[in-house]
């Protein structure tokens, strides 16, 4: 009798909600809003593409969640 076990283990991932202003992701994490928009200006936070200047900035969670898989996957490897 073959086994398919795999010594990799399957994880899935849910995100409830792929976009949250940055008012929620703030009051999330903990983090001072001035904070948060420098790591937007560092390019270290992705963002959902603003219509205008002025418009509502929306925290990317789906790609911030597949950036930390990505990243447990590679220190799986080491």
């Amino acid at each position: 009798m073959k086994n398919n076990f795999s010594m990799r283990p399957s994880i899935n991932v849910v995100v409830s909600e792929p976009y949250i202003t940055l008012d929620e992701f703030c009051r999330r994490t903990g983090y001072k809003p001035s904070y948060a928009r420098q790591m937007i200006r560092e390019n270290r936070l992705p963002i959902r593409k603003k219509a205008g200047v002025n418009s509502l900035i929306e925290i990317n969670m789906f790609a911030l969640t597949m950036e930390a898989a990505q990243g447990c996957e590679i220190a799986m490897q080491a």
